[in-house]
């Protein structure tokens, strides 16, 4: 990546754009490759050893380290933002919220933080005249955003994002978040434009979405680990030893005495290399002269080889990439010989749900910070309401990733606790959303409104049917 020397800008702010697209440059490598991993296009590592070199070139894909990723992102869905003094939509977030797009945009970043490791989540005022919503809410990953982390205040003092590239791949448009103002740098004929926007909040609009922070990492791991890596080579290399092994199934290896050399030549007398050889199908062989005593050419045929330990070997490799990633070996394609029962199929998926449930933990601080900015810019406040301190970020339960499954847990719930039965909070766990509990509720008061009026018209009609039975009976009297 080429310097960037936008003019008038100050020795400081300089310095702060150097160090962050260092930053950026010196972990696009690694983050590139984990990203080559997800996506099924890591090159295969031959050992040199048991391939053939005509089928080194076949492509071998294996979709373990997207399984690993996939199945935790899965799990960790967000649904919206509450807090305890409040029912309805707190501040109006849900509007936010939609204006951005955030039920698409949040879980690309959730999966962006797991390949990387962290991704991050950007809070600005948009241009509303070109379009964009008052509040503009955009998420990076770490190939195109960078920041610059104080432990002291848990926060960023600086963050970076490549908005634009070229067909190059050449940023041509970087913005750089500094507490209380925005610069974007724009790529000109002449250099490098700056355009400079104030913002009221005294801090850096960007929180980084972190997959396992630690002290000395507070940028998080990767979810596509060096273990994962690791054992992905070593995976795709067994199966393509089996599609090697495969073809010789098909062409049986076989040994040939007392034949002439001519038979392993072309036809220009050139000695045909060792795969044509084995991979010849009809042999026409030709020996010495049997009136001179030489003995006839015999031709026999190694027993079948099978494929049973590279399949067993790739059974292991999936035991083992399954203990690294706390995912169940039926997700990789291991069948197990015996059916398992229900609660062997939910141990098996525990270790998965407490990653999940991790992992919500610091992408909900994330998220609930981002949504406090928004508010903080759309209101133009500078400093923090008390009562938005309490704002979570909800997220589905682990636990149940389906629709059914959460209904099944709500049953059993209120089965046990039929108070809940009245509650929203039992209608946001069976998986609707603010929108349509309104409207179920809304239908629940005219329903109620309904048989009240009926109740009441009924009411009524029981003395006017008494005072007419009373006059018949006088008038048959």
């Amino acid at each position: 990546m080429h310097a960037v020397r936008p003019a008038g800008l100050d020795h400081s702010d300089q310095e702060t754009l150097d160090r962050l697209l260092n930053q950026l440059q010196n972990k696009s490598h690694r983050n590139r490759l984990r990203e080559k991993y997800y996506d099924g296009k890591n090159v295969l590592r031959d050992l040199g050893i048991s391939l053939p070199p005509s089928l080194k070139s076949v492509e071998t894909v294996l979709d373990w380290p997207a399984k690993a990723v996939d199945a935790l992102a899965h799990r960790c869905r967000l649904e919206g933002f509450v807090m305890p003094s409040r029912q309805t939509d707190p501040y109006e977030i849900r509007t936010m919220w939609a204006q951005n797009s955030m039920d698409i945009e949040a879980p690309q970043a959730h999966v962006s933080a797991l390949i990387h490791a962290t991704a991050f989540i950007a809070t600005t005022r948009g241009d509303v005249q070109s379009g964009e919503p008052e509040v503009l809410v955009t998420t990076r990953d770490a190939l195109t955003g960078t920041g610059l982390w104080n432990p002291r205040k848990r926060a960023l003092d600086a963050a970076l994002s490549i908005a634009e590239m070229d067909d190059a791949g050449n940023p041509t448009v970087i913005v750089m978040y500094l507490p209380g103002r925005v610069l974007t740098f724009t790529k000109v004929a002449q250099g490098w434009k700056t355009d400079r926007v104030g913002l009221p909040v005294p801090f850096v609009p960007v929180e980084p979405l972190t997959f396992r922070p630690r002290h000395r990492r507070p940028f998080g791991s990767s979810r596509v680990s060096r273990a994962v890596m690791s054992m992905t080579d070593e995976a795709v290399r067994t199966v393509l030893r089996t599609e090697v092994s495969a073809e010789f199934y098909s062409s049986p290896q076989r040994w040939a005495l007392n034949v002439d050399p001519s038979a392993f030549q072309d036809a220009e007398g050139n000695t045909q290399d060792k795969w044509t050889a084995i991979l010849g199908r009809v042999w026409a062989l030709s020996g010495g002269n049997t009136d001179e005593g030489a003995p006839p050419p015999q031709v026999g045929q190694f027993p079948q080889m099978t494929m049973q330990p590279h399949i067993e070997h790739l059974r292991g490799l999936s035991q083992r990439f399954a203990a690294a990633t706390n995912l169940p070996v039926s997700s990789l394609g291991i069948v197990q010989d015996n059916p398992a029962s229900a609660e062997a199929i939910y141990a098996a998926k525990e270790d998965l749900i407490i990653d999940a449930e991790a992992a919500i933990e610091t992408f909900g601080v994330a998220w609930a910070r981002a949504a406090r900015t928004g508010v903080m810019l759309r209101d133009g406040l500078s400093e923090l309401p008390p009562e938005l301190l309490t704002l979570r970020a909800k997220f589905r339960d682990p636990s149940t990733s389906s629709r059914a499954a959460a209904a099944d847990a709500v049953v059993k719930q209120i089965g046990a606790l039929p108070w809940l039965a009245e509650s929203d909070v039992v209608l946001e766990q069976l998986g609707y959303d603010e929108t349509y509990i309104a409207r179920l509720k809304a239908d629940k008061r005219r329903a109620e409104a309904s048989a009240l009026v009926r109740q009441a018209a009924e009411a009524a009609r029981r003395p006017e049917q008494g005072e007419r039975a009373e006059a018949d009976g006088g008038d048959e009297g």
